[in-house]
C-alpha cells in the first residue's frame, strides 16, 4: 500500500470517528473508523506508525473537540496534541509489531489491547485526564454497559476493527460477525424502564447565571414540596456555610417546602495549608430542615480552570428520601466516582453540573451523553441539573426520559426512583480496563523482542509498506 494512501486512511478514520458523537451522533461510524486505521497501520513500522497515529489523533480530536478553542484559544492546539500523542504511541507499537510479525494471528488482539489500554490511560489515569471521545462512548449505551462498562465495550469495538483489517479470511469473517453483533446492540438498546415503586418528586433548576438568588427565584415560582430540589454546580460562588444570611435562606427553603435541597457551592480551605488564598473544594451540599445532612467534594476538578482542590471520598448522602449520590459534573465523566458511590449504597443520583453558556452547544450535547453511560453501568436513576443544559432525567437503562431546552433558564419537574441492586460492572466489571492495561504491558515487550518467524525456504516475506 502506498504511504500516501495510508495517511489518507488515517485522516479519514479520524474524521469519520468524530461524526459518531453529537451533534451528528452517527454511531455506526465508530465501527468504521478502526478498520481504516488498522489497514493504514498494518506493516507500517515504527516511524510511519507513530505519524499515522498522530495524524489520526489530531484530526479526531481537533475536529471532534473543536469547541476547546472557545475556552482555551490557541492553547487548545496543545491540548489536542497531548490527546493525540496516545494514538501516536499506539500507532508506533502496532506499526512495528505488525511489521515484525506480519502473519501472526494474534495481531488484532494485540492492537486492541494496546489501543484500549492507552485510551484508558489517556482518559482516566494520565494527569490530564479527559475521558471524552472514547470508542465505547461512540457506540453509545448498550446492554454491554452494565457488564463491562464503556471501556469494555470500546475494547470490543477496536478488536472488531482489527480483525476486519487483519487480511486473514477467517479473522475477517469473525470480525465482521462481531461488528454486526455490535450494530445489533446499537440498534436494539435497553428499553425505557417502567417503575412500580413510589416516586420521589424532583425539581431541577437550570439557571444561566449560576447565582443563588436566580436559583431561589426560579424555585419560588413553582409550588413544589415534599421532594428533592436540585440546583446547578456553583449555585453560590462562595462558601455558603460562611455566609449566615444566604445559608439561612437555603435552609428555610428546605424547611418551608419540606424538601431536601442539593446545591453546588464551595468549601473554603485553610489558607495555612499553602494552597493559596482562594483554595477551596467544589462542593455539593445537601440541606434539610435541620441544616446540613451531607456533602460531597468534587473528586475531579476540571484541569486549567479554577475548579477547586480534588476531594477523595465518594459516598452517598443519607437523606429522608433515601441514600442519594451527589457527584459533581466532571466526576461523572469518569467511571469510578459514580461506581464507588453505588457500591457504597447510593440508590439514586442527583448531579449538580455546569456547562457555561458561552461554550458551544455541541460541548453541552457531548457532555450530556456521558451521564447516560454512568446511569446504565450502575443501574441507577440520575437527575442532572446543569447551569445552561442539558438538564435531564436518565433512567437505569441510560435512556433520557425528560429534559428541558438548553441555554435558557427553566425548571424540570419530574421524579426519581430508588434501586438497591448492583450490576456486574459495579461489582467487578470495572476491573476490565485495568486487566487490559496489564496484558498490554506484558505483551508489548514479548511482541517487540521476539524474533519474527521466517516464511520458510524459498518463500519471500510479505512486505506491507511500499
Amino acid at each position: 500500500m502506498a504511504i500516501r494512501v495510508r495517511y489518507v486512511l488515517a485522516a479519514v478514520s479520524g474524521l469519520l470517528g468524530t461524526a459518531a458523537f453529537p451533534p451528528l451522533g452517527w454511531w455506526p461510524l465508530i465501527l468504521v473508523m478502526w478498520p481504516l486505521l488498522f489497514m493504514a497501520l498494518r506493516g507500517a513500522g515504527l516511524r510511519h506508525g507513530k505519524y499515522l497515529g498522530l495524524v489520526q489523533g489530531m484530526v479526531y480530536f481537533a475536529v471532534g473537540l473543536s469547541w476547546l478553542d472557545s475556552i482555551f484559544q490557541v492553547a487548545a492546539v496543545a491540548l489536542w496534541l497531548i490527546l493525540a500523542l496516545f494514538g501516536m504511541l499506539a500507532g508506533a507499537l502496532i506499526g512495528q509489531v505488525s511489521l515484525r510479525h506480519p502473519r501472526a494471528g494474534w495481531l488484532p488482539l494485540y492492537a486492541a489491547l494496546v489501543w484500549s489500554a492507552l485510551e484508558f490511560v489517556r482518559a482516566e489515569v494520565f494527569w490530564l485526564c479527559f475521558p471524552w471521545q472514547t470508542a465505547g462512548l461512540g457506540l453509545g449505551p448498550t446492554w454491554l454497559s452494565p457488564w463491562i462498562g464503556v471501556y469494555g465495550a470500546g475494547f470490543l469495538v477496536v478488536l472488531a476493527g482489527g480483525m476486519v483489517a487483519s487480511g486473514r479470511r477467517l479473522q475477517g469473517l469473525a470480525g465482521a460477525a462481531l461488528t454486526l453483533s455490535l450494530v445489533g446492540l446499537g440498534c436494539f438498546r435497553p428499553s425505557t424502564v417502567t417503575e412500580t415503586s413510589a416516586p420521589i418528586a424532583v425539581l431541577a433548576v437550570q439557571n444561566e447565571n449560576c447565582d443563588f438568588y436566580g436559583c431561589r427565584d426560579l424555585t419560588d415560582a413553582r409550588p413544589f414540596s415534599k421532594g428533592i430540589i436540585l440546583w446547578p454546580e456553583y449555585s453560590t460562588s462562595f462558601d455558603i456555610q460562611n455566609n449566615p444570611k444566604t445559608f439561612e435562606i437555603a435552609r428555610k427553603i428546605a424547611q418551608d417546602r419540606d424538601v431536601t435541597l442539593i446545591l453546588g457551592t464551595q468549601k473554603d480551605l485553610d489558607t495555612g495549608k499553602n494552597l493559596g488564598d482562594s483554595a477551596h473544594y467544589n462542593e455539593a451540599l445537601t440541606l434539610e430542615a435541620v441544616g446540613v445532612v451531607g456533602s460531597h467534594y468534587k473528586n475531579h476538578p476540571v484541569p486549567f480552570l479554577s475548579d477547586g482542590v480534588p476531594g477523595h471520598q465518594a459516598l452517598p448522602v443519607a437523606t429522608r428520601f433515601g441514600r442519594i449520590g451527589t457527584p459533581i459534573c466532571f466526576d461523572c465523566d469518569f467511571t469510578e466516582c459514580v461506581r464507588r458511590m453505588t457500591a457504597a449504597g447510593a440508590e439514586a443520583f442527583a448531579v449538580p453540573s455546569m456547562d457555561a453558556a458561552r461554550w458551544p452547544a455541541r460541548q453541552h450535547l457531548q457532555h450530556a451523553e456521558i451521564f447516560r453511560h454512568r446511569a446504565l453501568e450502575n443501574h441507577r436513576w440520575m437527575i442532572v441539573c446543569a447551569s445552561s443544559g442539558l438538564t435531564q432525567l436518565i433512567d437505569p437503562h441510560g435512556n433520557r426520559v425528560a429534559q428541558i431546552p438548553m441555554l435558557k433558564d427553566g425548571v424540570l419537574e419530574t421524579a426519581l426512583f430508588l434501586h438497591c441492586d448492583t450490576t456486574f460492572f459495579t461489582r467487578a466489571g470495572w476491573l476490565l480496563p485495568w486487566a487490559v492495561c496489564l496484558l498490554a504491558l506484558f505483551a508489548t515487550p514479548l511482541a517487540l523482542w521476539k524474533a519474527p518467524r521466517h516464511s520458510g525456504p524459498g518463500v519471500r516475506p510479505v512486505v506491507f509498506l511500499e
